[in-house]
């Protein structure tokens, strides 16, 4: 199945999580000479520690046939130099159908939020060899709420 990637934006994302979009478009919380601060542009709640970790990602085929869950966290992702492609299913406790995913280029430097259940791809550099990003999760979640599925059919996302 072949799957057209989409521009992202707060609106089309909010099924799958939150995305703060870079610059930010509404007015700042402060805003004085030096300083200018936009609280609150996301939330989200981790139960006990967090954690940031430094995922690297080689260009690939955009090709995949599993998908990637954490039941119990949302997950914050930052891509710092380049922009990168992800696909999602909106949360569900099951293994969702291939019809129902959605692909999004997500610009270097925003952050986007997956729910927690949000059935995820991998991310893909769009224009560069390698790219990296930094992971925002519960402490251990890779080891303790992270499940990969087989889906339906290999799925080729596309411009």
């Amino acid at each position: 199945m072949k799957l057209a990637i989409e521009n992202v934006s707060k609106e089309v994302f909010q099924s799958y999580g939150q995305l703060i979009e870079m610059p930010v478009k509404d007015d700042p919380t402060i805003a004085v000479e030096n300083v200018t601060f936009w609280k609150q542009q996301a939330m989200f709640s981790i139960k006990g520690e967090t954690e940031v970790g430094v995922l690297k990602i080689k260009k690939q085929d955009m090709v995949f046939d599993q998908l990637e869950n954490h039941f119990k966290t949302a997950t914050g992702i930052i891509c710092l130099d380049g922009d990168c492609v992800i696909a999602v299913a909106p949360p569900s406790d099951d293994i969702p159908n291939v019809d129902t995913l959605k692909a999004y280029t997500i610009p270097q430097g925003q952050l986007f939020v997956l729910a927690e259940k949000c059935w995820h791809s991998a991310t893909y550099p769009i224009d560069k060899d390698e790219i990296t990003l930094l992971i925002i999760f519960q402490k251990d979640a890779l080891d303790n709420d992270t499940v990969f599925e087989d889906i339906s059919e290999s799925v080729e996302l596309t411009f």
